[in-house]
């Protein structure tokens, strides 16, 4: 299969996730021009090649479509390795790799922030290598200034704001990235919930923003009651209320939307009522604590059982187990009840 340099510099650029405007703007053309060559209404200047391959960080030979296949080829190969690294975990074992790669691409985008991200995996070693966290703080800020993808970016801003909350312990540095990110009324559900009625939206459009929102509001109402509202004694059993509310809000939403089914609200049900059970199990009350903790396993169990992710249920009951293994729990460990569920979860975690 023949494949002109137009359509090479439509694919390479839609790799890079750029725009006609930056290609142009870097390489001393029109995006008119550009728009021209991609669509074969044109050709650029011989003059213009090595700019353009080197804005890719290829040959003009690769430009030109000469051993392009093989290139995409070794790329995908590449992109199979990493997404095999991000199943199993970004570690220091990971970094070598993708600096080979990253050295053979060094414009491709993903190849960039995966070797970011194996950097960045260095805060939870136990002697963590400063200067690798300072590499992948400059490359993940290179990548957003570079990119115009929006959900590229978000990833790279999303790694970023870990890092200084994580690694640096850096509260305001932290908030500045975060500013990064667009406020809520800026996202396309505010759009069509604010600028549209309900009437003259699509059943499934409109059901697709109530799921997101109502996710995004459980998830600051649980955090709020966790972690904001006081939480001396006196006040578990008023928590304890709010959670139950925040649940019975989740099955609502979950019902009219026809996702009881969904591993997001199965998921969060699942931490709600796990959180139940740590103010239960404070307060000594063993028989509270295991019917918590029973609803919680029966909502991983439908995350499991209703999912065609492989991955899914491990991960998910790996999460809950590790919880369950935590010293707050001691007065209950020896409970048949609470080993019959440590014992589901460790079988759908293997």
């Amino acid at each position: 299969m023949n494949i002109t340099i137009g359509e090479n510099i439509k694919k390479l650029r839609t790799q890079k996730g750029v725009t006609q405007e930056r290609l142009a703007e870097s390489i001393g053309v029109t995006p008119q021009a550009i728009s021209r060559w991609e669509s074969e209404s044109g050709y650029p200047a011989i003059e213009y090649l090595p700019d353009i391959a080197g804005f890719f960080g290829i040959s003009v030979d690769e430009l030109l479509g000469v051993k392009l296949s093989e290139r995409e080829t070794r790329r995908d190969n590449i992109y199979t390795a990493i997404n095999n690294i991000e199943e199993s975990g970004y570690n220091r074992a990971s970094i070598d790799l993708l600096r080979e790669a990253h050295v053979e691409f060094p414009n491709d985008m993903k190849i960039s922030l995966s070797l970011a991200k194996a950097l960045c995996s260095e805060m939870f070693e136990e002697n963590p290598n400063t200067a690798l966290l300072r590499e992948a703080e400059k490359m993940l800020r290179g990548l957003i200034r570079q990119s115009d993808d929006y959900d590229f970016r978000f990833e790279c801003i999303k790694n970023l704001a870990v890092l200084y909350k994580e690694a640096w312990k850096d509260e305001q540095g932290y908030a500045d990235v975060v500013k990064m990110l667009p406020s809520i009324w800026s996202c396309r559900e505010m759009f069509i919930t604010d600028f549209f009625n309900g009437a003259n939206q699509e059943k499934d459009e409109i059901s697709d923003c109530l799921v997101t929102l109502s996710r995004c509001l459980v998830n600051n109402l649980r955090d709020y009651v966790a972690y904001i509202l006081p939480n001396e004694e006196d006040n578990w059993d008023a928590k304890i209320g709010y959670f139950e509310r925040i649940i019975d809000f989740c099955k609502l939403i979950s019902e009219i939307t026809n996702e009881e089914k969904s591993a997001d609200f199965n998921g969060g049900i699942a931490v709600l009522y796990r959180y139940i059970s740590t103010y239960y199990v404070a307060q000594g009350k063993k028989e509270e604590t295991l019917t918590s903790l029973e609803n919680m396993l029966a909502h991983v169990e439908k995350i499991c059982t209703g999912t065609s992710d492989k991955e899914l249920p491990h991960n998910t009951a790996w999460y809950f187990l590790r919880y369950m293994e935590h010293k707050r729990y001691n007065p209950v460990f020896k409970e048949k009840r609470f080993v019959v569920i440590k014992d589901r979860l460790e079988k759908m975690a293997k």
